[in-house]
């Protein structure tokens, strides 16, 4: 089991925002002629220019939401956004009057009313900003306290990962006496705020997936005396292997 209880101010419609923003100005960038078709707007002259240019904006405001720990100032800047969009959609709508551009208008309004509330709610938070997360990683083992806490002691490379990040760990019993939660705690704080965070996740690198794997592989060592590997996983069972995972396909179109 594996809980993250997180104390850093941006919470995860915070993060949603910057992510939709991120994916939004890509689009706007590498295809600003669809997103003008989408939106009903010409799709030759200024537009896709234009398309360009709010592209470029919605990149930044996504960066500085996900690389900030409180970003307010970057929702109200979104803000913003969203009102420059609604009176590009309004002139579209009056000049061309096509549907869809009636439609884009009630998703910018949805969306605005959502960066809206978001950045009240981070204008509340006061005091010094919080950038760091506490995580939490737990796993039951079905031994005495007595036998896990001896294991613990002797898994030297273990222990030592934990000590050199600053992280505690304790024992407690488990619940309905099926044996001992292992409890390993620390603060998270990823280098570039979430963009370091997910690319520390998405190659295995970060230390809350190496100590689901870790702790994986002491429940396996504590209970069953070695850990489960296989030529497909020598290592074990590690979280990073599965980017690398494919679908099942028949033999025949595996060794062409």
């Amino acid at each position: 089991m594996a809980v993250q209880v997180r104390v850093r101010d941006k919470d995860p419609v915070a993060r949603f925002l910057g992510w939709f923003s991120i994916g939004l100005g890509t689009a706007q960038l590498t295809a600003p002629r669809a997103l003008c078709t989408l939106v009903g707007a010409e799709t030759r002259g200024a537009a896709p220019k234009v398309m360009r240019v709010l592209g470029a904006r919605e990149l930044a405001h996504g960066t500085g939401i996900l690389a900030r720990p409180r970003p307010t100032a970057w929702l109200w800047s979104r803000v913003a956004g969203d009102a420059l969009d609604l009176a590009l959609l309004g002139v579209t709508a009056a000049k061309y009057g096509r549907a869809r551009t009636l439609f884009a208008i009630a998703n910018v309004v949805a969306v605005a009313i959502s960066d809206i509330q978001e950045a009240r709610f981070l204008s509340r938070r006061k005091g010094p900003t919080r950038p760091a997360m506490q995580v939490r990683k737990a796993i039951t083992i079905n031994r005495v306290s007595d036998e896990v806490e001896q294991a613990w002691a002797a898994a030297t490379e273990l222990r030592r990962k934990v000590e050199q990040n600053g992280a505690s760990v304790s024992f407690a019993r488990a619940p309905g006496g099926r044996g001992t939660e292992v409890i390993v705690e620390f603060e998270w704080n990823p280098p570039a705020g979430d963009f370091g965070a997910a690319a520390l996740k998405l190659t295995g690198r970060d230390l809350a997936t190496q100590l689901s794997d870790d702790l994986r592989r002491f429940k396996q060592e504590v209970e069953t005396g070695e850990v489960v590997r296989s030529d497909g996983t020598p290592d074990g069972h590690l979280l990073a292997d599965h980017l690398r995972q494919r679908a099942a396909r028949p033999l025949e179109e595996a060794v062409r």
